[in-house]
């Protein structure tokens, strides 16, 4: 049976309505329903549809408002298991989620009520990340932190985009063209697995799992199957030497994952795969998404092109039993030592 909590939502800023808010497992949400439901949702994006979590994170669960049988809002969970509890983790590929409204219902109320009930489902949030109301009001028992993502909206004729890129970025594009380079579209993974395996792996802190990897391969079959997926590859002399996987739905483009050898470093080979992408979605309304990591030097080559901060929240909750809590304490203050003095 679903847990049920009973809370108070406004909709449209004048009717006041009790709602039940329930926790239900993957198992018992429809695919249709939730697809059309983030669909239809101001806040929607690709990470929250069902088939993506279902790749990421399959064993998912999801918070619900309903109304008279009508769902008001949701808030999808990545969870797994861990110490023989369910606990939510922000999985890989998935760079936020929050929550998602129905059309009328008040975001900030929503986000509000859900956040409210998160914690008296769960016990630990690893990491979760989403999009809330600007004024949400956080549970104190949950440690926040602001993020920023880097986006650049493309409904302006290229040209214009173009001057809005800084002078190191023209220079360097202008290189690129130079270089010679030739695009090879693909859908084949593995090139661009092996360029990031050999060329940046062996620089990110305790390396790279078979799974991530094996998770990508996945998520690109999934794409594929939706035509969601844009894998282009810069080529000199026939070999490639970088490579941008994008997922393009609901007009947005995710710079998802990328790689290049120091030929394609020195060539700035995915400075031009993403101008080639920008030129071509020039005018449509789409949205460029960088994914930013929260990295200064990898936020200012993405802003080099134009692009402008987006603001998500970040936030972890700890309520285990001992001896659980405080050793998840200790390694969470660890981690932040290190990355402090790195």
């Amino acid at each position: 049976m679903p847990f049920k909590k009973f809370g108070v939502l406004s909709v449209s800023n004048q009717t006041i309505i009790h709602v039940p808010v329930l926790l239900l497992h993957r198992s018992q949400l429809d695919s249709t329903q939730w697809n059309g439901f983030i669909a239809a949702s101001p806040q929607r994006i690709l990470y929250a549809y069902s088939w993506y979590l279902d790749t990421v994170s399959p064993d998912w669960k999801a918070l619900v408002l309903t109304e008279n049988g009508q769902w008001q809002a949701v808030m999808p969970l990545p969870c797994r298991q861990k110490w023989g509890l369910k606990v939510i983790q922000q999985p890989f590929f998935c760079q936020f989620l929050g929550i998602f409204t129905h059309s009328n219902v008040d975001f900030q109320e929503a986000s509000n009520l859900l956040l409210s009930q998160l914690t008296t489902s769960f016990r630990y949030v690893s990491i979760y990340t989403g999009r809330f109301a600007a004024q949400t009001v956080f549970p104190n028992s949950l440690k926040i932190k602001k993020a920023s993502n880097i986006v650049l909206p493309l409904h302006l004729p290229y040209a214009v985009l173009f001057q809005n890129y800084s002078n190191d970025r023209k220079t360097n594009l202008k290189r690129a063209q130079q270089f010679g380079w030739n695009l090879h579209q693909s859908t084949d993974i593995e090139p661009i697995i092996q360029l990031f395996h050999k060329n940046h792996s062996s620089k990110i802190e305790g390396g790279v799992s078979d799974e991530a990897y094996d998770l990508l391969r996945k998520l690109t079959v999934v794409l594929a199957q939706k035509n969601a997926l844009r894998l282009v590859y810069a080529t000199k002399d026939e070999r490639i030497e970088a490579g941008a996987l994008f997922a393009i739905f609901d007009h947005r483009i995710i710079y998802l994952f990328n790689a290049a050898s120091p030929t394609g470093r020195k060539g700035n080979g995915r400075t031009w795969l993403i101008d080639q992408i920008i030129q071509a979605y020039a005018e449509t309304g789409f949205v460029f998404d960088f994914e930013s990591p929260e990295l200064p030097s990898i936020a200012s080559f993405y802003q080099s092109f134009g692009g402008v901060e987006e603001i998500y929240t970040q936030f972890t909750f700890n309520d285990l039993p001992f001896p659980f809590k405080q050793i998840q304490n200790w390694r969470i203050e660890k981690l932040g030592k290190k990355i402090k003095n790195s």
